[in-house]
């Protein structure tokens, strides 16, 4: 039975009523009452009501008119349905939302359509009336930028998506009403496969902990805290680094963790993730702290269904300054071997302060190193093959490198970025010492964060749009002088990078009045 059958039912028994209440007032002495006519104003019946799950509230303020009395005493009920509901699916109090005369609901609704009530009874009588009204509930929270943001201690979360006219649209601090004290944020991912899975989900890490953000409604909560995944029970998980790897021996994506005590983590990206133990140890018997970076390939050449998709993943160790391998076949990683030209020692004697992988060039991973005793930066390039890795650049950092702050590799084309205070230059991975271009400066603000975001879980109807937003430069800055107490000092901004070094960025998108950001990542959608 349809919804349509639900609400015949409530006007069937509205009808009832009536007739009853005609039937006990009659009783032979023909003393009839006048009957009370009442209009209902102020419901548009004639449009869709255009709605963003989460985070849209509907506001009605009908006006009754009545012919008897002034209504003071009626009841009202506002019932919300979906237009497939069934009458297996419960009766119609389970889509009572309020029973106030103006409605003021925070949609807490999928996407949909559906089919709103709003009955006003007279409860002398027991005469009820009914309007009804049509609505379309769209899920802002399906994809878009997520900026996580500080507010006094606590996390802020904004949202940019799109209305209904495909426009950008700023939805501000989302968990303004969530009671759940999850800290102040650190750290901010996204994670997620290329296969289609709908195991995607944003990770925040906090002072208190690190927390999945699940569903279009981006619940956090104690049952959403990334303990779960190691069994730890009351201990807490600070995550510093997560990457997926997507091609394996076993074609089951690899989840990797770095936790706060330099702890690597390995297991499948599944639903039944689970983390069993750190794998820092080399050859499996001296253990290392590790610097909070992975390398990863995300590209390969298809060598047939048969071919051993053994590639290592890149790792640094912290405590005694050197790159290390982790091959599939191994349970834990070794000194790393290199093949072909040696442009460099692995064990470097330098502090890594930046690592990332490249998604066109086959393999390709580069990495940031520090001179402990100099404010001197070098690039190192390494390339992922088949059971093998190749060092494929290495040089000194040019350019005021000193004042760097953030580090970004382009994912398409062979350039580093690094921004100071309020500029970013583009570094040429095959020439690192050359005097890098200055490529955008943005007096009064401060950058406070810049990367690539990898946009890999493509779908048939993902727009151009999305796709194009991984070759583009993500900044977020905030006011140098905002006035004191203001909230809002955040801008967002997407820059276009051409292949050419001596061509000029383009500022695509700008979008100000967020928090104050500590990180923002774009939030896929899940299949």
């Amino acid at each position: 039975m349809k919804y349509c059958s639900l609400y015949k039912m409530a006007v069937a028994c509205s009808l009832m009523v009536v007739l009853l209440t005609a039937c006990f007032d009659d009783k032979g002495n023909y003393d009839y009452r006048e009957i009370n006519d009442v209009t209902i104003e102020g419901i548009s019946r004639d449009k869709v009501y255009e709605l963003f799950a989460y985070q849209s509230t509907l506001e009605i303020t009908p006006v009754i008119h009545s012919t008897i009395g002034d209504g003071a005493d009626y009841e009202y009920t506002w019932r919300i349905v979906p237009r497939n509901a069934t009458e297996e699916n419960g009766t119609l109090d389970k889509y009572v939302v309020s029973h106030e005369k103006n409605l003021v609901y925070p949609v807490q609704l999928e996407d949909g359509d559906y089919t709103g009530f709003f009955e006003v009874k007279d409860p002398e009588t027991g005469v009820t009336w009914i309007v009804d009204f049509y609505m379309h509930v769209k899920s802002q929270g399906s994809e878009g930028w997520l900026a996580v943001c500080e507010d006094n201690g606590r996390t802020r979360l904004d949202l940019i998506g799109k209305n209904s006219d495909g426009e950008d649209v700023l939805f501000a601090d989302l968990w303004r009403n969530n009671d759940f004290e999850m800290g102040t944020p650190q750290k901010f991912f996204f994670v997620g496969d290329n296969y289609g899975s709908s195991f995607r989900f944003p990770i925040l890490t906090t002072d208190k902990g690190t927390y999945s953000i699940m569903g279009n409604d981006f619940h956090i909560g104690e049952d959403t805290d990334m303990k779960w995944y190691f069994g730890l029970g009351g201990d807490r998980v600070d995550i510093m680094q997560t990457a997926v790897e997507l091609y394996t021996v076993s074609w089951v994506p690899d989840w990797w963790v770095v936790n706060e005590k330099g702890e690597i983590y390995q297991t499948e990206f599944s639903d039944a993730a689970f983390f069993s133990y750190p794998i820092n140890k080399l050859d499996g018997q001296t253990e290392f702290e590790a610097a909070p970076y992975l390398g990863i390939s995300y590209t390969y050449n298809d060598m047939g269904a048969d071919y051993d998709y053994n590639y290592a993943t890149v790792l640094y160790d912290k405590t005694n300054r050197r790159f290390l391998s982790k091959y599939a076949a191994n349970n834990y990683p070794s000194l790393m071997k290199c093949s072909g030209n040696q442009l460099f020692e692995v064990e470097t004697g330098r502090d890594m302060v930046y690592m990332d992988s490249h998604v066109e060039v086959d393999g390709l991973v580069v990495a940031v190193l520090k001179d402990p005793s100099a404010p001197e930066y070098y690039l190192y390039g390494l390339t992922l093959g088949y059971g093998k890795i190749e060092q494929t650049y290495y040089g000194k950092i040019g350019g005021p490198v000193a004042d760097a702050k953030f580090f970004a590799l382009h994912p398409v084309y062979n350039s580093l970025f690094y921004g100071t205070k309020n500029k970013i230059y583009r570094v040429s991975l095959s020439d690192p010492e050359k005097e890098p271009v200055e490529v955008v400066s943005l007096e009064g603000e401060e950058i406070v964060t810049m990367k690539f975001n990898k946009i890999l879980c493509y779908y048939e109807d993902t727009t151009p749009e999305v796709k194009d937003y991984m070759d583009m430069l993500l900044v977020g800055t905030h006011k140098e002088a905002a006035p004191e107490g203001e909230e809002n000092v955040g801008t967002f901004r997407l820059y276009e990078i051409p292949s050419l070094a001596t061509e000029t960025v383009t500022e695509k998108k700008k979008i100000e009045g967020l928090g104050k950001i500590v990180d923002i990542v774009y939030k896929e959608r899940a299949s």
